[in-house]
């Protein structure tokens, strides 16, 4: 109960704020760069992933580890933190922190209602003032060859992440969310 609480305090503060996902005329446009990032991913894996074909690391390399590699370029040119987030993670760095896991939590409950496909709001820490866009991530077809059932993951996934929680997915899922912070200017 307390958690759901927290979830809706969390949405009204964040949609509250009356951030826009471009920013403001000062700022880079956030939205921006999670669809690039998102589109990026999608688009990887269609075409990497096929259908029948097997998934190894050097496919793994060309899919998330060529998003990883945008990340880090945009987040060194630009000045924004993206970041992936979720609460059933492959990789322990994109463990949902408990402010992430409640904007997860919305994300899902809100799925089937109006089809919440963004939050926008602010935050302040340590004395900076910062915005904060984040998106939804889907599970699509090509997605299910990492992330589909548990004893059909690739070799080199269970090998590499003893811990991974990030299986048993279906096509439509959400898989968790991507978000981009700036501090505001």
């Amino acid at each position: 109960m307390l958690r759901k609480l927290l979830a809706a305090a969390l949405i009204a503060a964040l949609t509250g704020t009356g951030a826009l996902a471009g920013g403001d005329t000062n700022g880079p446009d956030l939205g921006a760069y999670a669809e690039e990032i998102i589109s990026m991913r999608s688009s990887l894996a269609k075409s990497f992933i096929l259908p029948g074909a097997e998934v190894n690391e050097e496919t793994f390399k060309k899919v998330c580890g060529a998003v990883g590699q945008r990340v880090k370029e945009i987040s060194e040119k630009e000045g924004v933190k993206i970041r992936h987030a979720a609460t059933k993670f492959r990789n322990p760095a994109n463990a949902a922190t408990p402010e992430e896991a409640g904007l997860i939590e919305a994300f899902e409950k809100d799925k089937g209602l109006k089809g919440l496909k963004e939050l926008m709001g602010s935050f302040e820490k340590e004395g900076i003032k910062y915005a904060r866009y984040t998106r939804p991530i889907y599970v699509e077809s090509a997605c299910l060859a990492c992330h589909g059932a548990k004893d059909s993951r690739p070799r080199f996934i269970t090998e590499k992440y003893a811990q991974d929680r990030a299986f048993d997915f279906k096509t439509g899922d959400l898989r968790g969310i991507i978000s981009v912070v700036a501090p505001v200017k």
